[in-house]
């Protein structure tokens, strides 16, 4: 297994933060949420990604397009974990939505 899954036990409008620079990548102050920094490769939801990195898509054997045109038969946590990055950390949070869930990926 190339990643690490940890479980953060937060609520859905908390705030998500990098844990090498401290930045929060998911900052529900800004009118863009999404605030990922270098050390982001990914942020998506059992809906779909929010933001990916070219060098992260790469490693996946399905491109976010493909995934997208599909979201009604993907399981996007499934699909992240397929991917041959070579060591990744994965946040998993509440989304909100009873049985949904969101998925910050970060450079090991």
């Amino acid at each position: 297994m190339s990643y690490q899954l940890i479980e953060l036990d937060i609520q859905a409008t908390d705030n998500i933060q990098c844990l090498h620079c401290q930045q929060h990548v998911i900052n529900w102050a800004e009118e863009q949420y999404i605030q990922p920094c270098e050390h982001v490769l990914f942020i998506a939801m059992d809906i779909g990604f929010e933001y990916m990195t070219d060098e992260f898509e790469q490693t996946m054997p399905r491109s976010v397009d493909d995934l997208h045109a599909h979201d009604d038969q993907v399981n996007m946590f499934a699909e992240i974990v397929k991917s041959t990055y070579p060591d990744y950390l994965i946040f998993k949070s509440d989304l909100g939505i009873e049985g949904y869930f969101r998925y910050v990926g970060f450079t090991a």
